[in-house]
């Protein structure tokens, strides 16, 4: 079951999702020498990630020890303007000393068929190739229609069991073809975390909260890591809490 929490502002959410970030990369660490880590793509989290280049998350991370992936990127270069990748890349890998062999992208440049046999034989790399990767951290976002990374509402991708799924022709913007992974992996994640701030996500943050039957409709209903979390500020639950 997901657990809320609900922070006064976007500062607030980025602030207390930064220190669980944090958090959670000393205790992989400790337990698993590494901290691996799925990064999500949208304007959400870009506060977290810039904040986690300044004083005191900067230097409190094992940067060296942490493996950054994707939950979804787009069919394109990673210089294009619709990259997931690029825009972690402009407001967080680029100011922290990560090793470029510890980002493994989504190469969307290939196109999405090819891109997602592409990842998948690297998450089998970096997970092993058996079982499903088990990811410490997955970063992820909600559309005010219920999706998250490209998992859409009533979308075949929402039925896949393969660790990564190619997708086309969905109800998106931009409308371009994308990778992502599949709701097995999310589930299997240590924590999942959402972060949705705004009173543009406050219906379905409501019905997330309210509606049992949510997870028919909305795909990031479904996703049930160990522990899954959601940040949300006071715009985005301003309709929960009135029931």
């Amino acid at each position: 079951m997901a657990d809320f929490h609900v922070f006064e502002d976007t500062a607030a959410v980025t602030e207390a999702a930064a220190r669980l970030f944090a958090d959670l990369s000393h205790q992989a660490l400790y337990e698993r020498g590494r901290f691996t880590v799925a990064l999500s793509g949208g304007s959400t989290p870009v506060p977290l990630f810039q904040r986690l280049t300044f004083s005191p998350w900067c230097s409190a991370i094992p940067w060296n020890r942490t493996l950054f992936f994707w939950g979804d990127d787009r069919a394109v270069g990673p210089e294009h303007e619709y990259s997931n990748y690029r825009m972690a890349r402009v407001t967080l890998l680029d100011h922290v000393p990560v090793a470029e062999e510890n980002v493994i992208r989504i190469r969307g440049e290939l196109g999405a068929v090819e891109a997602a046999k592409a990842y998948k034989a690297d998450l089998a790399e970096a997970f092993g190739p058996c079982g499903a990767p088990r990811f410490d951290l997955v970063i992820q976002g909600v559309g005010m229609d219920g999706h998250t990374a490209s998992l859409f509402p009533g979308g075949p991708e929402l039925e896949a069991t393969s660790w990564v799924v190619p997708v086309s022709n969905a109800s998106a913007d931009p409308a371009v073809d994308r990778v992502t992974l599949s709701l097995p992996v999310f589930n299997r994640a240590r924590t999942a975390l959402f972060l949705a701030t705004g009173t543009g996500k406050a219906p379905v943050v409501r019905d997330v909260v309210n509606d049992p039957a949510a997870m028919d409709r909305y795909p990031a209903a479904r996703v049930e890591a160990e522990q899954t979390l959601w940040y949300v500020d006071e715009n985005a639950f301003s309709l929960a809490k009135k029931g």
